[in-house]
């Protein structure tokens, strides 16, 4: 019996570590409930100097892709080492949310590992979505703004953007992803070093009789070579947050980090002052629907 015993409690505490190793993995996205919206998580890590990944999360059994984002751990470095978008994609097949990270690393001397956790706002099946991409290049020294406008009688109920390219050497990157009217996601990019890159805006648009989504927003300042968080208030009566964007001024300067929902129902933001000779100021905004 004391033998059986022992056996049946070392077959539990490995079953106990594997689930641990598991998810620390990111193999086992982690839900939270909140009302008709569950907010699902998902863990990586990356550890190489300008490595790039693409990484998904995905809504549970029937449920469907609102918006997204994107934390890591730790933060930029002084000399702006860390995790930065190259891309924040709605995934409306793969009932999912997607980001292409780079681990940017100037220095290339000794990089920090740092933890990345996508998350995803799920809900039931929505109405039919369509998703208006432009695309622009963007060339080193440039800076451009595009949108994307939803057509006929559809609303925007988000956004986001995708191809950046940027690494030590150069490329481009988004320094502003956000509605500028109930129909139109406007991206600005700008390109450094040796390459630009393409630029796409990208607008997620249903049919509705009226403007759909409400927005809250938040500011701050960043100096030069600094990093700092915006946090919106939460999202007013019984609206969700459903995706977030940010903008900045100067509109070359910073490389956009982190962008979380919080369970207060608010949006939070950061950026590092990468190329600014003065302070710049960076606002995210929270998009807030009816659900």
């Amino acid at each position: 019996m004391a033998g059986a015993l022992l056996i049946a409690i070392a077959a539990a505490l490995t079953a106990q570590h594997l689930a641990g190793a598991e998810q620390a993995r990111g193999a086992n996205p982690i839900a939270r409930a909140s009302g008709s919206v569950k907010l699902v998580t998902k863990t990586f890590t990356m550890s190489r100097p300008d490595e790039k990944r693409r990484l998904v999360v995905r809504c549970p059994g029937r449920l469907s892709p609102l918006g997204g984002g994107m934390v890591s751990r730790p933060g930029p470095g002084p000399d702006g080492e860390g995790i930065y978008p190259h891309s924040y994609e709605r995934l409306g097949l793969q009932h999912g949310w997607h980001v292409t990270p780079i681990l940017f690393d100037p220095s290339r001397g000794s990089t920090t590992p740092r933890r990345v956790t996508m998350q995803v706002k799920c809900a039931r099946k929505q109405k039919h979505v369509t998703p208006p991409h432009t695309t622009v290049y963007v060339s080193p020294g440039q800076t451009k703004t595009i949108r994307a406008t939803c057509p006929g009688r559809r609303h925007l109920f988000g956004g986001g953007f995708q191809r950046t390219d940027f690494v030590t050497r150069g490329g481009d990157y988004a320094t502003e992803s956000r509605a500028i009217d109930s129909k139109t996601w406007q991206v600005t990019g700008s390109a450094f070093g040796g390459f630009g890159g393409e630029l796409t805006a990208i607008g997620y648009c249903r049919r509705s009789k009226k403007p759909m989504l409400r927005e809250v927003s938040a500011s701050t300042t960043i100096p030069p070579r600094g990093f700092a968080w915006a946090t919106t208030p939460p999202c007013p009566g019984k609206r969700k947050l459903v995706f977030g964007g940010f903008s900045s001024s100067p509109n070359a300067v910073i490389f956009p980090a982190d962008g979380k929902f919080n369970r207060d129902n608010s949006w939070s933001g950061s950026a590092f002052n990468y190329f600014g000779n003065g302070p710049a100021t960076f606002t995210v905004y929270g998009y807030c629907l009816k659900i």
